[in-house]
Protein backbone atom coordinates (compact mmCIF):
# COMPACT_ATOMS: atom_id res chain seq x y z
CA UNK A 1 0.00 0.00 0.00
CA UNK A 2 1.51 3.31 -1.14
CA UNK A 3 4.92 1.66 -1.45
CA UNK A 4 5.29 0.82 2.23
CA UNK A 5 7.10 -2.46 2.77
CA UNK A 6 7.58 -2.51 6.55
CA UNK A 7 5.27 -1.39 9.33
CA UNK A 8 6.50 -1.50 12.92
CA UNK A 9 4.15 -0.51 15.73
CA UNK A 10 4.47 -0.80 19.48
CA UNK A 11 2.13 -0.13 22.40
CA UNK A 12 3.56 0.78 25.78
CA UNK A 13 1.35 0.94 28.84
CA UNK A 14 2.38 2.47 32.14
CA UNK A 15 0.30 2.38 35.31
CA UNK A 16 0.44 5.89 36.73
CA UNK A 17 -1.82 5.30 39.73
CA UNK A 18 -4.78 3.06 40.53
CA UNK A 19 -7.31 3.22 37.68
CA UNK A 20 -5.03 5.45 35.58
CA UNK A 21 -2.95 4.05 32.73
CA UNK A 22 -0.83 5.91 30.21
CA UNK A 23 -0.80 4.40 26.72
CA UNK A 24 1.96 5.34 24.30
CA UNK A 25 1.98 4.21 20.71
CA UNK A 26 4.95 4.49 18.37
CA UNK A 27 5.12 3.38 14.77
CA UNK A 28 7.42 3.41 11.78
CA UNK A 29 6.49 3.04 8.13
CA UNK A 30 9.28 2.18 5.69
CA UNK A 31 8.96 2.93 1.99
CA UNK A 32 11.22 2.32 -0.97
CA UNK A 33 9.47 4.77 -3.30
CA UNK A 34 11.30 8.09 -3.28
CA UNK A 35 8.98 9.49 -5.98
CA UNK A 36 6.01 9.21 -3.62
CA UNK A 37 7.84 10.74 -0.66
CA UNK A 38 5.27 13.47 0.00
CA UNK A 39 2.36 11.03 -0.06
CA UNK A 40 4.29 8.60 2.11
CA UNK A 41 5.02 11.38 4.59
CA UNK A 42 1.43 12.69 4.67
CA UNK A 43 -0.21 9.28 5.11
CA UNK A 44 1.10 8.56 8.61
CA UNK A 45 0.88 12.21 9.67
CA UNK A 46 -2.78 12.51 8.73
CA UNK A 47 -4.49 9.13 8.45
CA UNK A 48 -2.53 7.04 10.93
CA UNK A 49 -2.50 9.66 13.70
CA UNK A 50 -6.28 10.05 13.37
CA UNK A 51 -6.71 6.26 13.43
CA UNK A 52 -4.60 5.84 16.59
CA UNK A 53 -6.49 8.64 18.36
CA UNK A 54 -9.78 6.87 17.57
CA UNK A 55 -8.43 3.57 18.88
CA UNK A 56 -7.34 5.23 22.13
CA UNK A 57 -10.74 6.90 22.45
CA UNK A 58 -12.46 3.52 21.97
CA UNK A 59 -10.27 2.03 24.71
CA UNK A 60 -11.14 4.96 26.99
CA UNK A 61 -14.86 4.34 26.40
CA UNK A 62 -14.44 0.64 27.16
CA UNK A 63 -12.76 1.48 30.44
CA UNK A 64 -15.38 4.09 31.33
CA UNK A 65 -18.11 1.48 30.71
CA UNK A 66 -16.27 -1.09 32.86
CA UNK A 67 -15.80 -3.39 29.89
CA UNK A 68 -12.88 -5.79 30.26
CA UNK A 69 -9.64 -4.65 28.64
CA UNK A 70 -6.48 -6.66 29.11
CA UNK A 71 -3.04 -5.22 28.62
CA UNK A 72 0.51 -6.25 29.43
Amino acid sequence: MLGFYIFVGQWKTTTLEPNKIEVEYAYELHSSMLVQYLINWLFPKLFWNIYVKRVLENIREMVDNNEPYLYE
